[in-house]
């Protein structure tokens, strides 16, 4: 009897099939979380203690919960907060971090890759061991409960400066050249030739800066000291008591605290994903 096995493009097809099921096993596994949370975000007291355990609500147009979020605190002043921080963040730390990539990948100047390695190093330092010295220093300048305070160890990052360090350094030196032989200054060149060129790592970095910061929880509770200076993470606290939490406003509130991380991914995710098309397509 003769047996026939099937080819090698057969197999490696059987392979993949088998790796992408696994792969939205696991996804769907790790959006269960989330479902239950929108899902609580529309029931009522009563069906959350329910048992055994029910997962649709009762009614998908049950928006008490919202409105009693609101009502109980002021969330409108802590999204507010949230935004007007985590944009204060984006922009100071998406221009260091732009200037000071294109300087370490296209200009030389002497102890260069000393002082990259020094700004690598603020990697090893826990962001814990950092909080009272810096709540120091904003105590003595006058920035607690403030925004700049709130935003204040966000304004430089030593990601974003590495991120733009290796995307620039792929751009070849023939663009740079052409455009100083033509009298452009560096920040004509950075602004009209490299900026173009590295939207995927742009849009990257304000993803997962955008999301840093809208999710800080520790210092935000540190510095803002003021209850119209929390911001959404610390109000989400406000639900929680000491014998009693109130889990459908804690749900009703994390499923609108979602909504800008969603937004902010949806609108960058066209240069994110041409981003790694290329990645994958080059050389």
């Amino acid at each position: 009897m003769i047996i026939s096995f099937p080819d090698k493009k057969k197999r490696r097809i059987y392979k993949e099939n088998f790796l992408y099921i696994i792969m939205m096993i696991f996804g769907f596994l790790m959006l269960v979380p989330l479902i239950w949370v929108v899902l609580t975000a529309f029931k009522t007291e009563p069906e959350i203690a329910k048992l055994p355990i029910t997962w649709l609500p009762e009614s998908f147009l049950n928006f008490d919960n919202f409105v009693q979020m609101f009502a109980e605190q002021p969330f409108g002043r802590y999204f507010f907060n949230s935004i007007t921080v985590a944009v204060i963040s984006l922009i100071s730390s998406t221009a260091i971090a732009v200037l000071a990539g294109y300087a370490f990948a296209k200009i030389e100047f002497k102890f260069k890759e000393f002082f990259f390695l020094l700004i690598l190093s603020v990697f090893m330092i826990p962001a814990e061991v950092m909080v009272l010295p810096k709540y120091l220093m904003m105590a003595q300048i006058g920035w607690v409960n403030s925004y700049l305070g709130l935003a204040f160890p966000d304004l430089f990052t030593a990601f974003g400066v590495y991120l733009f360090r290796q995307f620039m350094s792929g751009i070849p030196d023939t663009y740079i050249d052409a455009a100083r032989i033509d009298g452009a200054s560096e920040i004509k060149i950075l602004w009209h030739v490299i900026l173009p060129l590295i939207k995927p790592a742009l849009a990257a970095f304000i993803i997962i800066k955008f999301m840093f910061s809208w999710n800080q929880f520790l210092w935000p509770l540190v510095i803002g000291q003021k209850q119209d200076m929390f911001t959404v993470t610390v109000g989400l606290v406000a639900f929680s008591g000491q014998w009693y939490n109130q889990w459908n406003l804690i749900a009703a509130a994390t499923v609108l605290s979602i909504i800008p991380m969603l937004l902010i991914f949806v609108l960058l995710q066209k240069h994110l994903v041409q981003g790694l098309v290329m990645s994958g397509t080059k050389g």
